[in-house]
């Protein structure tokens, strides 16, 4: 990518640029125009839009309750999410109920059509008086030789390329990373190099009561697993499995997708008589994460600033907290100081903390001969486990589990493969 230079004489015409109208980019725009700062987000795309990653975790509720969106969440007909339980060639493990979370608060949350959740995140954004642009990607990053960045150069769905200027331009443009292409600094995680396929079913037997709600997974083998998540009014199944093992199940989408449930009878019992309703997806899943989260006039939140394996469903999660982290951040400089740069240096601490303990259960969950549900059956270490499933990864028991599953795996270090 060419590197747009921009001298010191260039004039700031936004407080704010966002690159993506997606969950992290419309929670940090929502959060930064409630303060009343001038906040612009360029979408490349047209919402409503397609996208993985249907299912929330309780410690979400915190940005989203702060975004003023909980009855909204519920007006789209969202299925509420008790737990999650897994399933292994032994058959159904005991369920993870968050209500064995330490935090009351926490209990549930729900599970989400993308589709839907994210245009109405976007939509509380304009509310919230952000502008914004649609289908006008950002191309180019404007920076000064010092690596200070001054805006962005945008294309407009007329084909027209606009300079904008910010004194701070956010990168939420997810795995694209616009930012992080133009500074060099993804790192990627060894060991997760998976990919997913998944679709949308009508017919599949759901659990009853609050169970019918809860994400279900399903291992297949060691490095490969199912999820079935219940949405308003279809199931999301997908298989995840490494990327080299994808035509080990089929040449193409379909193919792998009706492979990968006949592998796994105790989904398949689910789906006498079900239907596809949607077409089949592929995405990449490749885990990684940013050795830095911002500089002046820069940052890094969604997935642009990291991804994880989805396993734990902790990926709109990370999302939403390191938007929240970085409006929060942006608005006490910005309210401190009426020019220059906003330096975002280090704003995401918080975040790097808790992805690195959702780290640890994902490289727990492939690792040869552990099980959670016989690592936490009962007494504090099972409610560290809840408190890390429910997303609350700082509490006192989520801590020592977590240290506990890092030293009986041998994990060592976070990023260890």
């Amino acid at each position: 990518m060419t590197r747009v230079n921009a001298s010191d004489e260039d004039g700031i015409e936004r407080d704010v640029v966002i690159i993506g109208g997606g969950p992290a980019g419309a929670t940090a725009a929502t959060l930064l125009a409630q303060r009343g700062h001038d906040v612009l987000v360029l979408e490349a795309l047209d919402f409503p839009r397609v996208h993985v990653g249907e299912s929330l975790i309780p410690a979400a509720n915190r940005v989203l309750e702060r975004l003023g969106v909980l009855d909204a969440i519920g007006a789209l007909g969202c299925p509420a999410k008790y737990g999650v339980r897994f399933y292994t060639e032994r058959g159904a493990g005991r369920p993870f109920y968050f209500s064995e979370a330490s935090d009351p608060a926490l209990h549930m949350t729900w599970q989400v059509r993308r589709s839907d959740f994210d245009a109405m995140l976007l939509e509380r954004a304009r509310a919230a008086g952000a502008e914004l642009a649609m289908r006008t990607p950002a191309k180019e990053v404007l920076s000064t030789s010092s690596g200070e960045v001054r805006g962005v150069v945008a294309m407009r769905p007329d084909g027209q390329r606009e300079t904008i200027r910010a004194r701070l331009v956010l990168d939420a443009s997810g795995q694209r990373g616009l930012m992080t292409k133009h500074f060099g600094v993804r790192e990627h995680i060894d060991g997760l190099e998976n990919a997913a396929c998944w679709s949308h079913f009508d017919g599949v037997r759901l659990d009853a009561g609050k169970d019918a709600g809860s994400t279900l997974i399903y291992r297949v083998r060691r490095d490969t697993w199912l999820w079935l998540i219940p949405l308003p009014d279809s199931v999301s199944i997908g298989v995840v499995t490494p990327m080299r093992a994808l035509a080990s199940f089929g040449k193409d989408p379909v193919s792998i997708l009706e492979a990968a449930i006949a592998a796994c009878p105790a989904i398949g019992e689910r789906m006498t008589g079900a239907e596809r309703v949607a077409p089949v997806r592929v995405a990449k899943d490749f885990s990684y994460r940013s050795t830095c989260d911002g500089g002046p006039g820069w940052a890094l939140i969604g997935d642009a600033l990291g991804f994880m394996d989805p396993v734990y469903s902790s990926g709109l999660f990370l999302a939403l907290r390191s938007a929240e982290l970085a409006a929060d951040a942006a608005a006490t400089q910005l309210g401190a100081c009426s020019s220059g740069a906003v330096d975002m240096r280090g704003f995401a601490a918080d975040y790097h903390r808790a992805f690195e303990r959702f780290l640890v259960i994902v490289r727990a969950f492939y690792a040869p001969g552990f099980r959670f549900s016989d690592f936490g059956q009962e007494g504090e270490r099972r409610k560290g486990l809840v408190d890390l499933f429910t997303g609350d990864v700082m509490t006192e028991q989520a801590g020592r589990v977590a240290s506990d599953i890092r030293e009986r795996c041998r994990i060592g270090s976070p990023l260890a493969s």
